[in-house]
C-alpha cells in the first residue's frame, strides 16, 4: 500500500526564477513522513529519527506551475530497528519531480540509542511495504 498526500509549494521555497531550491525537498519529504504518522498512528509519538537521506532530482519543480505536488510514500524495507522509506514527489500531471530514500531509526530517547521496532508499530509499517509503486 502507498501513503499519498498533497503538498503545497510555497513562493519562499523558490529562487528568483521560480525554481524550487534543492534543500526544500528534504522539507517536503519530512512533511510527508509527519502526515503519514499523524494519519496512520493518530498522533506524532513514534520515536523515529533520520539516519540518512538521498535525493534524486528528475525534473524541475517550479512555482507557480507546480503549486500543489503529490507525495507518495512507502517502506522499501523494515529491519530490526530501522526502515527504508521511499518517497516520490510528482506534479499534478504525474511528472516525477524527485525521488527520495530515507533511512529512519526507531530511537529510545531515554537510553539514547536505537531500539527494536515494537511489533504493533512494525505491523502497521508492513502494510505500507513494497518494492516500488509500479
Amino acid at each position: 500500500m502507498i501513503f499519498e498526500t498533497t503538498l503545497r509549494v510555497r513562493f519562499r521555497d523558490t529562487d528568483m526564477y521560480g525554481h524550487v531550491n534543492n534543500a526544500t525537498y528534504a522539507t517536503y519529504v519530512e512533511e510527508t513522513r509527519v502526515a503519514f504518522l499523524l494519519e496512520v498512528f493518530g498522533e506524532f509519538t513514534v520515536p523515529l529519527i533520520v539516519a540518512s537521506a538521498a535525493y534524486q532530482y528528475t525534473y524541475q519543480t517550479r512555482f507557480p506551475e507546480h503549486r500543489d505536488i503529490v507525495a507518495k510514500m512507502w517502506f522499501s524495507s523494515i529491519g530490526n530497528s530501522s526502515a527504508e522509506i521511499a518517497t516520490e514527489l510528482l506534479a499534478q500531471d504525474g511528472t516525477l519531480l524527485c525521488k527520495s530514500q530515507v533511512t529512519i531509526v526507531y530511537f529510545d530517547y531515554q537510553a539514547q540509542r536505537p531500539a527494536r521496532i515494537p511489533e504493533d508499530v512494525r505491523s502497521v509499517l508492513h502494510r505500507y511495504t513494497m518494492d516500488s509503486p509500479e
